[in-house]
């Protein structure tokens, strides 16, 4: 009789560490639910609204995410695996991260704002699915990545991966993009020449780096974001264009030509791209698994001034965890 309450104590102990350490979107029944976050530099601020259902039909204005505490906020990549979402503020010379929060079907953070590198100014990054963070140094001329286990460290120093200095391919980079493999990065200068989207490795060998880059794309002289949808790659120039073109290269598409100061590009990990119109003063979207690339009518999903950096931010919500280890815990510590 004794060991009965130790029992069930620990089970329920056991039941709670387990809820705690599990990826919310395997405790969720429903599906998950995504938002839209999106960076206005010249306002110094990030917001987000939510994706899909009723919550896209209504139309919701943009909420506020983050207002103070960065000065030129640009590039953005989420990680939810982690929870995260990292901004690249290239006036502060740093990158920040922000642990997520999304209660009642509203997007937060914690309030705290860590430095995940500093001494970069960096206005493009992209995170792997292993949570390796990977940022262009435009001014420095440099594709530069910060492993997964430093960020849990807390180091902020980052590993120089190609340089213009012995690698003719990096030239001004612009926006990043990751596969787990691979990493695809613009240029901004003289793309017409040395490549407007290159590709590269993750991990560069440790000899004849330049030999493991190669340009898919040479057909604007300046591009900024980018962004893959399984085979495909789409990036914006610097005037009004939307392009795909496959990883392995080839024939190129003119996706959209109907926008102005087309910048920050993302996929929301299902089947539409979202991309900024800093000129238009909105975000449009269209559909991105095409086996064919060829152009796509823009579907204006939200209207913000001086929107440049776009991320999709996924995961369900933290009552259903909690309603979920609670009932669990109850059933273990009555049942038994």
């Amino acid at each position: 009789m004794g060991t009965t309450p130790f029992l069930v104590n620990l089970a329920c102990s056991i039941v709670l560490l387990l809820c705690s350490s599990l990826p919310v979107e395997v405790l969720a029944a429903d599906e998950v639910p995504k938002f839209l976050i999106v960076s206005a530099p010249r306002l110094s601020k990030v917001v987000w609204t939510r994706l899909g259902g009723d919550a896209a039909k209504e139309k919701q204005a943009p909420q506020p995410l983050i207002e103070q505490g960065l000065r030129t906020p640009q590039g953005l990549a989420s990680d939810p695996k982690r929870k995260k979402l990292y901004v690249a503020d290239p006036d502060s010379k740093k990158i920040f991260a922000y642990n997520m929060l999304n209660k009642d079907g509203k997007l937060m953070t914690d309030g705290r704002q860590i430095v995940a590198a500093q001494n970069v100014e960096s206005r493009w990054i992209a995170v792997d699915g292993a949570g390796n963070l990977f940022f262009s140094a435009e001014r420095e001329n440099m594709i530069q990545k910060i492993p997964a286990d430093k960020l849990l460290r807390g180091e902020t120093t980052p590993k120089t991966l190609y340089t213009g200095i012995s690698v003719s391919q990096v030239s001004a980079p612009g926006g990043v993009a990751v596969d787990g493999f691979n990493i695809f990065w613009s240029n901004k200068a003289v793309g017409t020449v040395v490549g407007s989207v290159i590709k590269g490795m993750e991990t560069p060998p440790e000899t004849n780096v330049a030999g493991s880059v190669r340009p898919i794309a040479k057909n604007a002289v300046k591009v900024y974001g980018v962004c893959l949808v399984n085979d495909n790659v789409f990036y914006t120039d610097h005037q009004f264009n939307v392009y795909g073109v496959k990883k392995i290269g080839g024939a190129i598409s003119v996706i959209s030509n109907k926008l102005i100061q087309p910048r920050g590009i993302t996929w929301d990990g299902d089947g539409t791209v979202y991309v900024a119109d800093k000129g238009g003063n909105a975000v449009f979207s269209f559909p991105g698994q095409m086996e064919t690339l060829s152009p796509q009518p823009l579907v204006k999903v939200m209207d913000f001034e001086d929107a440049f950096g776009v991320t999709v931010f996924s995961g369900a919500y933290h009552s259903a965890v909690s309603f979920f280890c609670i009932l669990t815990s109850a059933v273990l510590y009555f049942g038994l």
